[in-house]
């Protein structure tokens, strides 16, 4: 289970394919809020703000892993 940084255009693609989406406009400042949606179409499920100055932005490995916590995604799938 690496605990390297990724940037937010990487870290973005890869948990999109757990069914998280990007809600738009709805960070404070300079923060996104990923979702997981309970249902496909549905706004209502667990939330992660992420701090995003610009798509190179480094997240680092203790953000990504409370995100993939609070999401129920196994870590050993994500890094794969």
């Amino acid at each position: 289970m690496p605990n390297r940084p990724l940037q937010l255009k990487d870290f973005l693609k890869k948990i999109k394919k757990f069914g998280v989406i990007i809600m738009q406009r709805r960070g404070k400042g300079s923060e996104i809020i990923l979702l997981k949606p309970e249902k496909k179409g549905s706004k209502k499920g667990p939330q992660y703000p992420i701090k995003s100055h610009g798509k190179g932005t480094e997240i680092y490995g203790p953000v990504i892993t409370a995100a993939l916590r609070r999401f129920g995604i196994d870590s050993k799938e994500f890094w794969k």
